[in-house]
């Protein structure tokens, strides 16, 4: 995993990164630009640009943020209960306006509706991957 810390002896990226691209994939996901990620990197732009040119540094830098927007993700699940929670206390609540109440009734139902999509998709996807794996072991 790629999980960069700025430690480079916690980090598994250091194996196969510079410590200076290690710090410019750190910068590059927190800095607003390139030129800036440089500046906080210590390197120059110019530098920061041939990396990203380069196939196993782009492949490192995505897993980077990949790891970084999951993180991200399973924290919002963590509040997910109690987000669902305030929105039917606000639909619920009489002394509410209109419009507070309606929002929180349609979040409600978009949130609930996109949920049973991702899990329908969800089980496609594993169907078909099941199809191409019997369709793999046929051909062998």
């Amino acid at each position: 995993m790629p999980y960069i810390t700025g430690d480079r002896e916690s980090s598994p990226l250091s194996e196969q990164t510079t410590a200076k691209q290690e710090r410019a994939i750190i910068a590059l996901m927190t800095e607003s630009s390139v030129a800036a990620a440089a500046r906080a990197a210590g390197v120059a732009e110019r530098t920061i640009h041939t990396w990203l040119r380069d196939e196993a540094f782009r492949d490192l830098y995505r897993r980077a943020r990949r790891e970084a927007f999951d993180r991200a993700i399973s924290m919002t699940q963590q509040y997910a209960a109690a987000a669902v929670k305030t929105l039917l206390q606000v639909m619920a609540d009489k002394g509410a306006s209109h419009q507070s109440r309606v929002s929180a009734a349609v979040a409600v139902l978009r949130f609930g509706r996109e949920g049973m999509e991702l899990d329908e998709l969800q089980a496609r996807v594993e169907r078909l991957e099941m199809i191409d794996g019997e369709a793999t072991e046929v051909t062998r």
